[in-house]
């Protein structure tokens, strides 16, 4: 999700960059280790930023002030971990903000917590959690990505709300704006959320199928 450049102003928009830069930051020492521990995976890296960069670019008008498109980001996670999905989505978005009008600066750390942190953490948290849970491997990548993109929806409407709500002269409540937004997300957001639930699942039964070796060494699955 990108929130539009200007939604968000003053204190809450420095509060939101302050917080951005703190999981990019966070994010990229964990880069450089895995970069380190596995020299021959850094192209990973680069694999990851870009699909996320390119997924994140397809826009799909959703509601005044922001848009709807694919996130990337729990495949991501569920293969290089959390941190990282965050500091490649933070570099996606500033990217997209500088060269595409996409999203925003001032908004920049605001879409870094809904697609970068929202999309990352609850996606390979809930993929681990299937993953132990002994669900099969293609299973937890669909409740993985599920979850991570309505996740992404979930918390770019609320900022989105939180934002217009206290605006200078709103026209609803903070609850208005949050049933508005949602009515608004559900047509294109869910069916978004189903594709990437299946792209999520069937990409990592396919890495099992082809490099299983890759899966292991990043920790995806285990031997046991």
């Amino acid at each position: 999700m990108h929130i539009t450049e200007g939604i968000i102003t003053g204190i809450p928009a420095a509060g939101y960059t302050l917080g951005g830069l703190a999981l990019v930051a966070w994010g990229t020492r964990r880069m450089k280790k895995f970069a380190a521990d596995y020299p021959e995976r850094r192209p990973l890296l680069g694999m990851g930023g870009a699909f996320v960069f390119f997924v994140s670019l397809i826009p799909i008008p959703a509601f005044t002030g922001t848009c709807s498109h694919p996130c990337g980001t729990p495949l991501i996670a569920i293969l290089l971990g959390p941190s990282i999905g965050i500091a490649l989505a933070g570099i996606s978005l500033l990217l997209q903000a500088a060269f595409f009008a996409h999203g925003g600066f001032g908004t920049w750390g605001a879409n870094v917590l809904a697609l970068g942190f929202c999309g990352c953490f609850f996606g390979w948290a809930a993929f681990r959690l299937a993953r132990k849970l002994r669900l099969p491997l293609w299973l937890a990548g669909f409740i993985g990505g599920l979850l991570g993109d309505l996740m992404v929806y979930a918390a770019s409407g609320l900022i989105l709300a939180l934002s217009l709500a206290h605006a200078p002269t709103p026209q609803y409540s903070f609850q208005g704006y949050l049933a508005a937004i949602y009515a608004a997300y559900l047509p294109t957001q869910l069916p978004i959320a189903i594709g990437e639930m299946l792209i999520t699942g069937l990409a990592l039964q396919y890495a099992f199928q082809q490099r299983p070796e890759v899966l292991k060494d990043l920790g995806v699955i285990s031997d046991r």
